[in-house]
């Protein structure tokens, strides 16, 4: 109630009670956005009536007057709360929010209501509550980022994402870096024959990103290393194939991009009896996807997820001053997981 009346106060009802101009209440809300300067003494009155009074900003208001509201929006083109997608997710949302509480910023979730997840319904976007977003997911809707992206909304995409057209901003694991660190790892432990193997088209960004790292190991010991096969299986159930193979070929390390792909070869080379990593050895490629949570120490990569929220949510805020929208991207180191799947090489894989 302010002076008689049973509703939430106005900037107006504010500046009435601290005896100062409603522009001064404007100014005092806006200050770190505006660069404009009041004193100390006009400040801690005005803020004094707002927690008096409760006084909430309109975040919409502030938006359409051109302010920013310190709201960081958060856009999954999957959903977030599925069982299947906590241990992917977690991680990136932690990151955010550390950063931006470390910023003075607010997150704010965004979901589609129905249906097929959308940024944009009946011609519009309600990301524009927020000054930014952080859009991720492993299957985006590209046209939709496009979108945003000609419309000048401010947003960094959390992964390597290229759109046509231009580029957008985004932070990206150095998927290329450790996976080729890996690769030559094997050789230098004497593995000559090493292939790579996926499950799924492998026609995303980090997939490609983490075969160009495989090849660029090859590439660099050649002529002396044979060119290793890339095999992409449609499912698990073509795995003891794949076995087959990799024994018939002679081959004594697999580069595997997902840990269900590893699990899978791991279960399939028992049955043959061999073990890993006496006959074979394996390193995985971080991909957590789909994975059964097997008890092995697996040698490979970490996904930096937490540390990738950060500095999205960093690029984004910096962003937000950057009147010409200058495209920026980040990469960030995978650290490398000794593990316990890989060993010295043997002259060939043979059943016992």
């Amino acid at each position: 109630m302010v002076h008689g009346v049973p509703r939430r106060p106005t900037q107006a009802d504010i500046a009435r009670l601290a005896g100062v101009s409603q522009a001064t209440v404007s100014l005092v809300l806006n200050e770190r956005d505006t660069g404009a300067r009041i004193s100390p003494e006009t400040r801690d009155r005005v803020l004094a009536v707002m927690r008096e009074w409760g006084y909430v900003a309109n975040a919409s208001a502030r938006s359409l007057a051109g302010g920013r509201n310190r709201i960081i929006g958060v856009y999954t083109f999957e959903p977030v709360f599925p069982t299947t997608s906590v241990d992917f997710y977690f991680p990136f949302l932690l990151g955010m929010e550390q950063e931006a509480a470390e910023l003075g910023h607010d997150l704010l979730l965004f979901t589609s209501v129905g249906g097929e997840r959308r940024m944009y319904r009946d011609g519009a976007t309600r990301l524009t509550v927020a000054d930014g977003a952080l859009l991720l997911g492993r299957n985006p809707n590209v046209d939709e980022i496009e979108r945003l992206r000609d419309s000048g909304y401010p947003f960094v995409y959390v992964g390597h994402r290229e759109v046509s057209g231009a580029s957008v901003s985004y932070v990206a694991a150095d998927y290329t870096r450790a996976t080729r660190e890996l690769t030559e790892r094997l050789f230098e432990r004497g593995h000559e024959r090493v292939a790579y193997a996926r499950l799924g088209e492998g026609e995303a960004q980090p997939s490609t990103d983490r075969e160009k790292g495989f090849r660029q190991a090859l590439r660099a010991g050649a002529p002396r290393r044979p060119i290793g096969p890339v095999w992409t299986l449609a499912s698990p159930e073509e795995v003891d194939g794949l076995v087959e193979e990799v024994v018939g070929a002679g081959i004594t390390a697999v580069v595997a991009e997902q840990q269900l792909l590893a699990e899978e070869v791991r279960r399939a080379t028992g049955r043959r009896g061999l073990s890993i990593p006496a006959d074979l050895s394996i390193v995985v490629l971080g991909d957590p996807t789909g994975a059964h949570g097997d008890e092995v120490a697996w040698t490979g990569l970490e996904v930096p997820r937490q540390e990738m929220g950060r500095v999205a949510t960093r690029l984004l805020v910096r962003s937000l001053d950057d009147a010409e929208r200058t495209v920026v991207r980040e990469s960030v180191s995978c650290p490398i997981v000794p593990g316990s799947t890989v060993g010295p090489a043997r002259r060939s894989v043979s059943p016992r």
